[in-house]
């Protein structure tokens, strides 16, 4: 990555972001059951503070600061979603509920303009988070205005997942509850053709 801050930095900060309010709301339903989240989160991976981002890069080693972030909001998400289920498996659905409000959030806020299946699939580029931009970790295998179909080249999020020793099939679960949120709201159709392959289709 440049030296100097440019679009591709801010965009994956931005998905940064994204993910750490998924966390927060995570975090919140936690303290609802008495679990101080937030603390053993902080505690466990840092704090962070949701500040404009040329205020909070360290322009010295901006490939390393991001990764970093990137690796922090991992575990996070992980961790808090472990602690959770470890202490009342029941709540499974109701984070579920969180991640499908979330894609309806930003399908509300794009429906009008989101309305070819490459721009769906690009409204799920651009928001969650899947590593590094050098990490290709997906490809797209078939695309026109009503259907694209993608590939999973690697997953990022595992490792992550092993070492709070989480499932990391929950993960999954809960990216498709974030993605079925968002493609119904703007009109598609969302469905996993095998485990590493995607599609999404407009709505008959």
């Amino acid at each position: 990555m440049s030296a100097f801050l440019g679009p591709i930095h801010y965009w994956l900060y931005n998905k940064i972001q994204i993910q750490h309010a998924i966390v927060d709301d995570i975090i919140t339903l936690g303290a609802r059951y008495g679990l101080s989240l937030k603390e053993k989160c902080d505690s466990k991976y840092g704090g962070f503070e949701n500040k404009p981002l040329e205020e909070m890069i360290n322009h010295n080693n901006i490939h390393g600061w991001l990764q970093e972030k990137v690796s922090q909001v991992e575990y996070k998400y992980a961790y808090s979603v472990k602690a959770l289920l470890d202490a009342d498996s029941s709540l499974l659905p109701h984070i579920e509920d969180i991640l499908t409000s979330h894609g309806k959030e930003l399908g509300r806020n794009i429906k009008d303009t989101c309305n070819t299946s490459p721009l769906m699939y690009q409204a799920i580029s651009d928001n969650l988070l899947d590593g590094m931009p050098c990490d290709h970790a997906n490809s797209l295998l078939e695309k026109d205005n009503d259907r694209v179909v993608w590939k999973r080249n690697v997953c990022v999020h595992g490792d992550y997942w092993d070492e709070v020793g989480a499932d990391i099939s929950l993960y999954y679960k809960l990216r498709e509850a974030w993605i079925q949120g968002l493609v119904m709201e703007c009109g598609f159709t969302y469905q996993n053709i095998d485990s590493v392959t995607y599609s999404i289709e407009k709505a008959a």
